[in-house]
């Protein structure tokens, strides 16, 4: 099926697919019982850490609507991507094959990787198997979304609105001190990107005086999809891309849909530029902000082969400290808060959605986010690392079969488990792959978790593993219940006893008294990379 390049050719063997998958049996659950096969609602946030209310990220987040699902479901306290960089990510949540697998890690779109171009993604499997399969906003990464892949999509995703000159995208006026110190003008991996790293309340309309000597006509007023974006007031003003899906989405929702469906919700935000109406940040003041947990001499038994992988996060840290010090880290923090609580607010709409609609009592819910952020710790504010803050992320599943709503399960999880987990709730074949690249799928259903997430038995692994960066310079950690192990392609190690040290302070690779630990979580990370 993956074969089959021209457009019109594949969405008719997916309706005449579809059509033949209708007939399949109803859905047996666990309990015998038979019923209708359930729908999936799948969010998607971009670049959201654990600022969530009850996921112990930082403690003045508001996040009630992601809580409330929290409540009727099942949140797995010890989720984690699988590389820490939004196109991989996606392609290998979407694709169940982990980076190291594909060998894709970003580098140009995924369709035309020789594996990836061959892979059966979810919504294929969805569509093939008799699902009406809707998308809307950021569900693969920017420009990579495959709109052949849908039954119907909505919104395009977009970072915006932006800050516009007349000519180009530009930093924010406001934030114009970000860019004049001496250290900025030193910075040559962040001298080009201004637009992202800047912030601040849709109210503080940018405006910029015409630069002949740039070709910059000047420009009054916000843009976005390459062309104007309308605001008069925080009450007359056109949607934000999150808003705009979260709004299709709900529609979506509210339709009667005559065979079972999955939506696929991708919301932009938290991703920086970190732009949301006044109201979120009239939410934090800066003067109330606090810091996260930080030590400042963190980074000094770090493996440094970590510290160079990706220094736009110590590069930005140092920033906003030679911009402003700590204040102006605040500022960061209270755009990035207000961001999180503007697309819970996207999340509850679509929640609400679907309470009101008739597929309420047959929908899975699933919400999670491509990686994690940091905000400050380790002297970093990115994503691209090894450490917790990067690596884990929010996850939470709402299932009608659910028998202990509201529990925690502390067992690693990741997102190439994702792909399984769906196929298995949803009683589709094991195998998508079987007459496309041939590749079985890496991850495992985490069905049993749903059903007991205490003591719920699965076949996969007891670590959750992560890569950083690609071939034989790829750098590698594995996350279990209490320990987390890092091992750098130049031989440098990190290991961390979270049940001591949740913060990841103390590297213990170089203690001899946890060389046992060691070689044991090796000898794991080896086995599940084939690298053994």
């Amino acid at each position: 099926m993956s074969g089959i390049r021209n457009p019109a050719t594949r969405r008719s063997f997916l309706r005449s697919a579809g059509a033949a998958a209708l007939s399949a049996p109803a859905l047996v659950t666990a309990r015998g019982a038979s019923r209708a096969r359930p729908n999936v609602l799948f969010i998607a946030c971009d670049d959201l850490n654990d600022s969530v209310e009850g996921m112990g990220g930082h403690a003045q987040a508001r996040t009630p609507h992601i809580h409330r699902l929290m409540e009727r479901g099942v949140q797995f306290t010890n989720a984690h991507n699988n590389q820490p960089w939004c196109a991989p990510s996606r392609a290998s949540l979407w694709s169940g094959l982990y980076p190291f697998t594909s060998r894709y890690h970003g580098s140009g779109h995924w369709r035309k990787h020789p594996v990836l171009g061959r892979a059966v993604t979810l919504m294929e499997h969805l569509g093939k198997s008799g699902y009406g399969v809707y998308g809307t906003g950021k569900l693969f990464h920017n420009g990579h979304e495959p709109k052949d892949l849908y039954t119907q999509y909505g919104h395009d995703p977009d970072f915006g609105p932006w800050p516009w000159d007349g000519k180009e995208r530009r930093e924010h006026p406001s934030l114009a001190c970000l860019f004049e110190t001496a250290y900025y003008k030193n910075l040559p991996l962040l001298h080009e990107t201004p637009p992202y790293q800047t912030w601040g309340p849709l109210s503080d309309v940018p405006a910029f005086k015409a630069d002949p000597a740039k070709g910059a006509p000047g420009y009054r007023g916000w843009w976005l999809y390459q062309r104007p974006f309308r605001y008069v007031s925080e009450q007359d003003r056109e949607p934000m891309p999150d808003e705009a899906c979260a709004e299709w989405a709900a529609e979506v929702l509210s339709r009667r849909h005559e065979r079972p469906f999955f939506l696929g919700v991708g919301f932009s935000r938290p991703h920086i530029p970190l732009y949301a109406p006044k109201k979120y940040f009239d939410m934090f003041p800066p003067d109330r902000i606090q810091l996260p947990p930080y030590l400042s001499n963190d980074v000094d038994d770090c493996a440094r082969a970590l510290l160079l992988a990706d220094p736009k996060g110590l590069e930005k840290f140092r920033l906003l400290h030679a911009a402003g010090g700590e204040i102006m880290w605040k500022r960061w923090i209270q755009a990035y808060l207000a961001c999180v609580t503007f697309v819970d607010d996207q999340v509850g709409k679509v929640l609400d959605a679907l309470e009101r609609s008739p597929h309420a009592r047959n929908t899975i819910v699933i919400l999670t986010s491509d990686h994690g952020f940091h905000m400050g710790e380790k002297d970093y504010i990115f994503k691209n690392s090894l450490w917790e803050e990067s690596t884990r992320v929010p996850l939470v599943i709402d299932a009608p079969e659910l028998r202990r709503r509201g529990a925690r399960c502390d067992h690693p999880v990741s997102l190439i488990d994702m792909y399984p987990t769906i196929a298995d709730l949803c009683g589709l074949p094991a195998d998508p792959n079987a007459r496309g690249n041939g590749y079985r799928l890496d991850g495992y259903s985490i069905r049993p978790f749903l059903d007991d997430p205490h003591s719920g038995s699965w076949s996969g692994p007891s670590v959750a593993v992560t890569q950083l960066g690609a071939g034989e310079r790829a750098h590698y950690s594995i996350r279990g219940r209490q320990w987390r192990y890092t091992l750098c392609a130049n031989g440098e190690e990190e290991l961390y006893d979270h049940a001591a040290d949740p913060n990841e302070w103390t590297n213990l690779a170089p203690d001899p008294k946890f060389a046992a630990v060691k070689a044991d979580l090796k000898r794991e990370l080896l086995r599940i990379t084939r690298k053994a």
